[in-house]
């Protein structure tokens, strides 16, 4: 796909940025007008305008950013600033954690998969693991296969592991546009209450979920439909009175840390476009009215009563949009099929049953499977690094490759691949593969 080309190339100047296309930009009024070409979202209207050139001051310059705040840009950041690089970690909302927090996605799934002896077996560590091993010494996470965390808690852990870790956090900021120079990524344009700035950078590592940043930089990819949730969390669930007269059995979601607080996962509409924002906005405001009606019915169903709404998702359970076409497009074969790949950056795991070679693949026969580093690697932009759901890899894989721990892995691998790159004075399409497993299993990573 044909990226906006807003920026081809920057002037630095002192504080400041200036931007356009041409050294004689005409600037034309706010008044003008004009019909819009061909594009690939809907603009409501189909009329463009055109604004001004104006100059940008450039907040810092830094060693990696990475853009996005979920599991992946967490774990990214983290091993970035590990290893000494000067890290900035953008986020738009107020808390680290994406849709493991913010989300209510509670469950960290897959820590576990089938070894070639058969055995199930532990598989995410690292970084990851180190955020769960915080959770459960907490007293905040249930089970030790997929455990299911507390979202506050979750929160504190990540907030802390950062800090511990030297990342600088930017809430409340969105990663605006690419600043480009040809098809090297020199930084990112943001914007927030501040105002529009830019932040220069070595290394960028697009952790936004929807592959915002390699969209905008240029490169091609894939845009998977899927369904699209909202979860929200029930309080006073241990004052059920299942020996009330009329009581009947409903659905109250799944038991967390908390005792009297249990989460409630919604699949939602299937075929849903994640990167429509009339889209989204509509389907958050149909959810909410679904579940507050929902509640209602089960509070007044007798032994229910005591039972209430505690809070909703503070973002939608967006699962798939944009996928990148990168460098190594991971298969279900190579997942079925125990793939070794030299360029191995983390192992994740399997959760629920998938169809492979027309046969209906159990939980408890899923293979552990290899992440390979070429996966993360865009075929065009250099100094930019993918992580999380919109790295590359067969839509078949969906399931495996849109959960927390997966995006814990590739999240990690794209941090210690940027730090590493920082401290040996290279691009990251040139790390010495050898080193990043080495700094990888230094942080703990297990590569198999």
């Amino acid at each position: 796909m044909k990226r906006r080309d807003f920026v081809s190339k920057v002037l630095i100047t002192g504080s400041a940025l200036t931007i356009g296309i041409g050294c004689k930009r005409k600037i034309e009024p706010v008044s003008e007008i004009k019909e819009a070409a061909q594009l690939s979202l809907n603009t409501g209207s189909g009329k463009t305008i055109k604004e001004p050139e104006k100059q940008i001051p450039v907040m810092v310059e830094t060693d990696v950013l990475v853009i996005g705040g979920g599991p992946a840009g967490t774990a990214a950041a983290i091993a970035a600033s590990r290893t000494g690089a000067e890290t900035y970690l953008v986020e738009r909302y107020n808390h680290l954690g994406g849709l493991w927090t913010g989300g209510l996605v509670l469950p960290l799934l897959s820590t576990h998969a089938v070894d070639k002896q058969k055995r199930r077996k532990q598989v995410i560590f690292g970084i990851g693991g180190e955020m769960s091993k915080r959770l459960v010494d907490l007293g905040m996470s249930i089970n030790e296969v997929n455990p299911v965390v507390d979202p506050e808690a979750a929160k504190y852990v990540l907030e802390e592991m950062v800090r511990e870790s030297g990342v600088k956090v930017l809430y409340h900021t969105w990663g605006a546009n690419v600043i480009m120079d040809g098809n090297v990524i020199k930084g990112l344009f943001i914007e927030s209450k501040s105002g529009r700035q830019a932040i220069l950078a070595k290394v960028v590592i697009d952790c936004t979920g929807d592959g915002d940043i390699f969209h905008l930089a240029g490169d091609r990819y894939d845009v998977m439909n899927y369904a699209i949730g909202l979860v929200h969390r029930l309080g006073n669930i241990d004052r059920i009175d299942k020996n009330r007269a009329g009581y009947v059995k409903m659905n109250i979601g799944t038991a967390t840390p908390i005792p009297s607080v249990n989460w409630v996962n919604m699949w939602g509409k299937e075929n849903q476009n994640a990167l429509d924002v009339v889209n989204l906005s509509e389907l958050q405001s149909e959810y909410r009215k679904e579940i507050w009606e929902s509640v209602q019915k089960i509070r007044k169903t007798p032994g229910y009563e005591e039972v209430f709404l505690l809070d909703t998702a503070s973002q939608l359970g967006v699962r798939m949009s944009r996928i990148l076409d990168g460098e190594y497009r991971l298969t279900l074969e190579d997942t079925m099929t125990y793939k070794s790949f030299k360029d191995v950056i983390g192992i994740s795991g399997a959760w629920t049953t998938m169809l492979y070679k027309g046969k209906k693949v159990p939980v408890s026969e899923r293979p552990l499977w290899q992440i390979p580093y070429r996966s993360l690697l865009p075929k065009k932009t250099e100094n930019l690094l993918v992580a999380g759901r919109c790295f590359c890899f067969e839509k078949e894989l969906v399931e495996d490759t849109r959960i927390i721990g997966t995006c814990l892995v590739t999240g990690h691998g794209a941090g210690a691949a940027a730090g590493l790159a920082i401290k040996e004075r290279e691009t990251v399409r040139d790390v010495n593969i050898g080193k990043l497993k080495e700094t990888l299993k230094q942080q703990g990573a297990w590569l198999g």
